[in-house]
Protein backbone atom coordinates (compact mmCIF):
# COMPACT_ATOMS: atom_id res chain seq x y z
CA UNK A 1 0.00 0.00 0.00
CA UNK A 2 1.34 3.42 -0.91
CA UNK A 3 0.53 6.62 0.91
CA UNK A 4 0.68 9.66 -1.34
CA UNK A 5 1.20 12.90 0.55
CA UNK A 6 -0.08 15.75 -1.58
CA UNK A 7 0.11 18.33 1.16
CA UNK A 8 3.13 20.29 -0.04
CA UNK A 9 1.00 23.30 -1.07
CA UNK A 10 2.77 26.15 0.66
CA UNK A 11 4.45 23.89 3.20
CA UNK A 12 8.04 24.18 4.28
CA UNK A 13 10.36 21.21 4.70
CA UNK A 14 9.95 21.66 8.45
CA UNK A 15 6.15 21.43 8.19
CA UNK A 16 6.42 18.36 5.97
CA UNK A 17 8.69 16.73 8.53
CA UNK A 18 6.05 17.39 11.19
CA UNK A 19 3.04 16.11 9.30
CA UNK A 20 3.60 13.11 7.12
CA UNK A 21 3.61 9.37 7.46
CA UNK A 22 6.88 7.50 7.48
CA UNK A 23 7.53 6.26 3.97
CA UNK A 24 4.92 8.52 2.36
CA UNK A 25 5.49 9.48 -1.25
CA UNK A 26 5.44 13.25 -1.58
CA UNK A 27 3.72 14.34 -4.77
CA UNK A 28 2.17 17.83 -4.70
CA UNK A 29 -1.30 18.10 -6.20
CA UNK A 30 -1.42 21.91 -6.19
CA UNK A 31 1.04 24.78 -6.12
CA UNK A 32 0.59 28.27 -4.76
CA UNK A 33 1.52 30.87 -7.40
CA UNK A 34 1.17 34.63 -7.77
CA UNK A 35 -2.00 33.94 -9.78
CA UNK A 36 -3.44 31.66 -7.06
CA UNK A 37 -3.51 27.92 -6.60
CA UNK A 38 -2.94 25.76 -9.64
CA UNK A 39 -3.06 22.02 -10.10
CA UNK A 40 0.36 20.46 -10.61
CA UNK A 41 0.32 19.64 -14.35
CA UNK A 42 2.75 16.77 -13.68
CA UNK A 43 0.75 15.19 -10.83
CA UNK A 44 -0.46 12.14 -12.76
CA UNK A 45 2.88 11.50 -14.53
CA UNK A 46 4.67 11.82 -11.17
CA UNK A 47 2.29 9.31 -9.58
CA UNK A 48 2.71 6.98 -12.57
CA UNK A 49 6.48 7.09 -12.14
CA UNK A 50 6.23 5.47 -8.68
CA UNK A 51 2.83 3.70 -8.57
CA UNK A 52 1.05 1.11 -10.67
CA UNK A 53 -2.64 1.43 -11.58
CA UNK A 54 -3.51 -1.58 -9.40
CA UNK A 55 -1.58 -0.39 -6.30
CA UNK A 56 -3.58 0.41 -3.18
CA UNK A 57 -3.23 4.17 -2.71
CA UNK A 58 -4.14 6.31 0.30
CA UNK A 59 -4.10 10.00 -0.58
CA UNK A 60 -3.61 12.51 2.22
CA UNK A 61 -3.34 16.26 2.71
CA UNK A 62 -3.76 18.49 5.75
CA UNK A 63 -7.57 18.37 6.00
CA UNK A 64 -8.80 16.16 3.15
CA UNK A 65 -9.97 18.69 0.54
CA UNK A 66 -7.09 18.53 -1.92
CA UNK A 67 -6.84 14.78 -1.39
CA UNK A 68 -10.48 14.39 -2.46
CA UNK A 69 -9.77 16.23 -5.72
CA UNK A 70 -6.58 14.20 -6.27
CA UNK A 71 -8.51 10.95 -5.71
CA UNK A 72 -11.02 11.93 -8.40
CA UNK A 73 -8.19 12.63 -10.85
CA UNK A 74 -6.47 9.33 -10.00
CA UNK A 75 -9.69 7.32 -10.41
CA UNK A 76 -10.42 9.07 -13.71
CA UNK A 77 -6.90 8.16 -14.85
CA UNK A 78 -7.58 4.47 -14.23
CA UNK A 79 -6.12 3.89 -10.77
CA UNK A 80 -8.21 1.09 -9.26
CA UNK A 81 -7.75 1.27 -5.48
CA UNK A 82 -7.71 4.88 -4.29
CA UNK A 83 -8.82 6.17 -0.89
CA UNK A 84 -8.85 9.62 0.67
CA UNK A 85 -7.66 9.77 4.27
CA UNK A 86 -10.79 11.42 5.66
CA UNK A 87 -9.94 14.54 7.65
CA UNK A 88 -6.31 14.41 6.55
CA UNK A 89 -3.33 14.79 8.84
CA UNK A 90 -5.31 17.16 11.02
CA UNK A 91 -7.69 14.35 12.01
CA UNK A 92 -4.77 11.94 12.39
CA UNK A 93 -3.00 14.30 14.80
CA UNK A 94 -6.21 15.15 16.67
CA UNK A 95 -6.88 11.42 17.20
CA UNK A 96 -3.36 11.00 18.68
CA UNK A 97 -2.29 8.58 15.95
CA UNK A 98 0.49 10.71 14.51
CA UNK A 99 3.35 10.24 16.92
CA UNK A 100 4.50 9.98 20.46
CA UNK A 101 5.13 13.74 20.36
CA UNK A 102 2.56 16.17 21.80
CA UNK A 103 -0.07 17.21 19.24
CA UNK A 104 0.94 20.87 19.61
CA UNK A 105 4.35 20.01 18.11
CA UNK A 106 2.76 18.29 15.11
CA UNK A 107 -0.13 20.56 14.18
CA UNK A 108 0.12 22.75 11.12
CA UNK A 109 -2.10 25.67 10.18
CA UNK A 110 -5.46 24.61 8.83
CA UNK A 111 -8.63 26.64 8.48
CA UNK A 112 -10.67 23.56 9.41
CA UNK A 113 -8.85 23.00 12.69
CA UNK A 114 -10.46 24.14 15.94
Amino acid sequence: MAIIDISMLGKTNEEFAKSHFEGALTIPYMFKTDEGRIINPDFLPQVASVCKKDDNLIVACNSGGRATRACVDLLNAGYEHVANMEGGYSAWVDASFASDKPAAELKTACKFRP
